[in-house]
């Protein structure tokens, strides 16, 4: 049987714009793979569609796009997917990586007591700062420094990666980012992204079985 992931891809303001287009990269990497991937693009990133496709086609691999709080994450328009205290259950028998902010800090960790297998996420906020180039986001060097890191995390779990590789993975390659931007050639720009890196590469957490893989 085929792999199945299930992905989020909303897309109505710059950030979820952004997010739409480097999701991107993960979509074709898992169709070059010949995994099945269910996207739930734009206005399908409701709750709705979210929790009958997680119902119905049981995939065991979930990535969520969107924004986020301590308690909770969001598809399009903003409209809440998984709430802790709510239907965090939906979870169960997943692993979940959440490019979002703060929902690791209480939902991640509510998830997997409601039995997902493992939960990767930022327990503060997820910043990344770009171009504004919004007609060709994958085009943008700044937002590369933030996005390609958190994208190594979706990328690692779709190689076969154990959840705690995918995590580590990621954050060598913000830490190589990082180490690029404090050369001597850097600029306060560039120390203000790295300070933020690090803020992105400090508080990703991975929450659960370590050593599950897709």
């Amino acid at each position: 049987m085929n792999k199945l992931f299930l992905i989020t891809r909303p897309n109505y303001e710059i950030t979820t714009r952004y997010l739409f287009a480097w999701s991107g990269i993960i979509v074709d990497t898992a169709k070059a793979k010949g995994i099945n991937v269910v996207e739930l693009r734009k206005d399908k990133a409701n709750r709705k569609e979210f929790e009958s496709r997680l119902t119905k086609l049981k995939p065991r691999l979930v990535i969520i796009n969107g924004h986020g709080s301590d308690t909770c994450v969001t598809g399009h328009d903003g409209e809440v997917l998984v709430e802790a205290g709510q239907n965090e259950d939906i979870l169960c028998s997943k692993i979940v990586y959440s490019l979002s902010c703060n929902s690791a800090s209480c939902l991640g960790a509510e998830s997997v007591k409601a039995g997902a297998l493992c939960y990767i996420g930022y327990k503060t906020k997820f910043t990344f700062f770009h171009q504004n180039k919004i007609t060709h986001p994958l085009d943008d060097n700044i937002a590369k420094l933030f996005l390609d890191p958190s994208n190594q995390v979706a990328l690692s779990l779709l190689k076969g990666n154990r959840t705690q590789d995918a995590n580590r993975k990621s954050k060598e390659l913000s830490m190589k980012n990082i180490r690029k931007l404090l050369s001597s050639a850097s600029s306060k720009e560039s120390a203000l992204y790295a300070k933020f890196l690090w803020s992105n590469m400090h508080n990703q957490v991975c929450y659960g079985d370590q050593e599950v893989c897709f």
